[in-house]
């Protein structure tokens, strides 16, 4: 197991197989990498996370882009899982989980989180540019068909668009029997007070709070210790999971994740893009012992993006919460 600097072990990585997707979310941040970016291939992610598992990681979860849309996907999951025996999973917008999700499970994916932020077809087209709203509902369906699970429900909370949408989205989920995971709309230091992170972002300590008060139990993940709420609804039991990475030093001192971009780099935190460490050169020579050396250096170069002076939280509800 490797530990950097801060103490925070090395445990999951983050896989960006591709920067190609169907939707147009204009909060997507791509990893930090371009709209149709280069991708490794298959031999090459395998040979990654067999060094990754060789330094303690066991859980790996792919992202893109949208990853479904990656015609080796399936075999890219079987490559991995022959080296991970923990968790494995994917983020996606669930357009194609109809068709994959039963191949997907078969090769050895665990979870997926599929991204849906807004229950109403004109809130989701605002958001995606696509009327597939009903597309991604079946593909939460055949999530749940193959197996998939426990299934998180993504929904990015943005002030003005769908933040009203929260008590529809439970009642959705709860009905589904998904998890819901409420996340913040992020930015780096240097966008905070940019025009469009102020017209969109929402605080999530106050809706924390409302749920809160109304939960049976309370759990929190060991990825960043973001907390899960049980609560009821119409009667079904659901869990709401609240991802908040802005200035949130909790946040960043439970990370245990390291990243890799479709471009070939090592991407020691979300957050920054200039400490990436480039693999491309090592991958394609076949030096294991150059990945390994290069793993180490991205690892130690891991810091907390949020120190404890800079999270200072705002707390003031959102008006149409």
């Amino acid at each position: 197991m490797i530990f950097d600097r801060y103490g925070r072990p090395v445990l999951s990585m983050r896989i960006q197989v591709n920067t190609v997707c169907n939707f147009h979310c204009f909060f997507c941040h791509m990893e930090g990498t371009g709209v149709h970016a280069a991708q490794l291939d298959a031999e090459g992610i395998e040979r990654i996370v067999e060094v990754a598992s060789s330094f303690g990681v066991n859980k790996v979860k792919f992202t893109g882009g949208e990853p479904t849309l990656r015609r080796d996907i399936v075999d890219i999951v079987r490559r991995t899982r022959k080296h991970i025996s923990g968790n494995i999973s994917m983020t996606t917008n669930g357009v194609m989980l109809p068709r994959l999700a039963r191949q997907l499970r078969e090769a050895g994916l665990d979870r997926v989180n599929i991204s849906m932020h807004s229950t109403e077809e004109e809130g989701f087209r605002i958001i995606t540019g696509t009327n597939f709203l009903g597309r991604v509902k079946e593909g939460i369906r055949a999530a749940k068909e193959a197996g998939l699970g426990p299934i998180k429900v993504n929904f990015v909370v943005l002030n003005g668009i769908n933040v009203h949408q929260i008590p529809a989205m439970m009642e959705f989920c709860a009905e589904e029997g998904v998890t819901l995971q409420l996340i913040e709309y992020e930015t780096t230091r240097e966008r905070m007070h940019s025009e469009e992170f102020q017209k969109y972002h929402v605080p999530l300590e106050p809706i924390e709070r409302e749920i809160a008060s109304r939960a049976r139990a309370v759990e929190h993940n060991s990825l960043h210790r973001r907390p899960e709420y049980l609560v009821e609804v119409n009667g079904k039991d659901l869990w709401v999971e609240f991802v908040k990475p802005m200035r949130n030093s909790e946040f960043c001192n439970h990370c245990t994740r390291i990243r890799v971009t479709s471009t070939g780099e090592l991407k020691p935190c979300l957050m920054r893009d200039d400490n990436h460490i480039d693999i491309k050169e090592a991958l394609e020579k076949g030096d294991t012992d150059a990945l390994r050396r290069l793993f180490i250096r991205a690892a130690l170069s891991r810091e907390p993006y949020w120190k404890p002076y800079e999270d200072p939280r705002v707390v003031q509800a959102p008006e149409s919460f």
